[in-house]
């Protein structure tokens, strides 16, 4: 047995036989996306099965191109050079390799220089036409066309032009750009602008970088990806700063809390809150911004020593249940989200400064609006983020009397009121008064002092 195996390898190795590449022929220099003649003769004694020729940069393959063969001789047509992002003019490695049906085989390398095209031109192509793009002066390899273009939502792909004698068109395009994409494979622009305010489209063919992609961002941080449709950013924020929401093209359509925001009329907010650090989740469900302070990586209890961190609000049902929905205080809306004495439905009260918090409310919208005989809405105070536990003591120092939103001093009954609590709030409440409407869309500013024990609480009518 010993002696039949030994004869079977050595009958074996004498059928070995490794192809070899004799001589090869290419040009020393192309550019990238280039077609280049070549030739490569190989010599084996038993079939071959093929020729692959590998272009490497920096000791990574970039591309590969293969030739099927089955017998020595010299074979040639032309070898497309790879277009790659983020490399310089440099020297590549192209790698022949012969290989034989055993699959045997032996390597040649060759240096080629390869350099990256300076187009003329780019051509961005969309369903509304083809736009020109120019390289941008001073900025190699960078091209742009600004445009009136008619959406925010630019689908296109750019075409590069064949550049050299050896050169060929291709197409750059893709949701993560690539060279040599296919017509259908568009880049998806997106700009915040008004539709009809002209715009700048770029693109870099040796980064790939482009423009406009705009991403959702608050004041300059970009959301992550949503998860189950929410995303959150927690960033420092002075107060009076002006923020501007990007990426959000429905954004007309999303609830901007007016505690923390005011509406700048020119695209940005003005920040109302404190200096300090908030966590801002983007509710894709609900479209609205919950703003919250923090205090490190957490949210933001109240500390009774220093006035500061966080105040929180909840409410439901007051003191009168009477036969209006159980829906009476929420954000975005009552109706849509509903506090209902939640611990987890708490929502901030704006942190002024010096102890001082307010909460705006808008009647019909985010407050019961209280114009149901026997029903009315209490509103709580809180110390914790998520807790009912801790209420604060209340004193109201100022409520509005006789028509809706007027406030007077006297004259009328009152549109709110001090009530000691029910078993759901844990603690005094804030109540409006039932059949006392409060005018629906009316902006109700709910003052919170916390300098004072039990805190004051005074209301007003923006």
């Amino acid at each position: 047995m010993l002696a039949a195996i030994l004869l079977f390898f050595s009958c074996r190795s004498d059928e070995i036989d490794i192809p070899q590449v004799s001589s090869y022929n290419i040009v020393e220099s192309a550019y990238m996306a280039d077609s280049v003649p070549f030739s490569v003769t190989v010599s084996a004694e038993y079939p071959m099965n093929k020729v692959q020729i590998l272009f490497y940069f920096d000791d990574v393959k970039v591309a590969e191109n293969i030739i099927p063969v089955n017998k020595s001789g010299t074979y040639g047509g032309k070898l497309y050079v790879p277009y790659v992002k983020n490399v310089s003019n440099s020297t590549a490695e192209l790698r022949m390799v012969a290989v034989n049906k055993n699959f045997d085989f032996s390597t040649k390398s060759a240096a080629i220089n390869v350099l990256r095209p300076l187009f003329p031109y780019l051509m961005l192509k969309t369903a509304y036409g083809d736009f020109r793009m120019e390289p941008v002066d001073g900025e190699p390899f960078n091209y742009a066309v600004s445009y009136e273009f008619p959406t925010q939502e630019l689908n296109g792909i750019i075409e590069a032009p064949a550049y050299g004698e050896n050169g060929n068109s291709f197409y750059f395009g893709g949701t993560t750009i690539k060279a040599n994409a296919l017509e259908t494979d568009s880049i998806p622009f997106l700009t915040d602008e008004p539709v009809g305010t002209e715009y700048t489209v770029s693109f870099n063919t040796g980064t790939y970088e482009a423009l406009p992609f705009v991403k959702p961002s608050f004041d300059g941080v970009e959301f992550p990806e949503y998860a189950d449709g929410i995303a959150v950013v927690e960033k420092n924020l002075v107060q009076n700063q002006a923020i501007r929401i990007r990426g959000f093209l429905d954004i007309a359509d999303w609830w901007i809390d007016p505690t923390f925001l005011d509406d700048n009329e020119d695209g940005t907010y003005k920040f109302r809150a404190m200096d300090g650090k908030y966590r801002v989740t983007a509710d894709r469900n609900l479209n609205f911004f919950r703003i919250e302070p923090m205090n490190n990586d957490a949210l933001a209890d109240f500390d009774p020593s220093t006035k500061t961190g966080g105040v929180w609000v909840n409410g439901g049902i007051g003191s009168m249940p009477g036969s209006a929905p159980a829906e009476r205080l929420g954000i975005p809306s009552m109706s849509a989200n509903p506090c209902s004495w939640n611990p987890e439905k708490n929502f901030a009260m704006a942190p002024m400064g010096d102890g001082i918090y307010q909460v705006k409310l808008i009647a019909d919208m985010t407050l019961f609006r209280s114009n149901v005989s026997g029903s009315n809405v209490g509103i709580g105070f809180y110390q914790n983020s998520r807790s009912l536990s801790s209420a604060f003591s209340l004193k109201l120092v100022q409520t509005l009397y006789g028509s809706p939103g007027v406030p007077e001093s006297s004259g009328g009954s009152a549109r709110f009121e001090y009530n000691a609590g029910t078993s759901d709030s844990n603690g005094p409440i804030i109540v409006s008064g039932s059949n006392r409407t409060l005018g629906a869309g009316r902006t109700y500013v709910f003052t919170l002092d916390t300098n004072f024990t039990p805190a004051e609480v005074s209301i007003s009518l923006e």
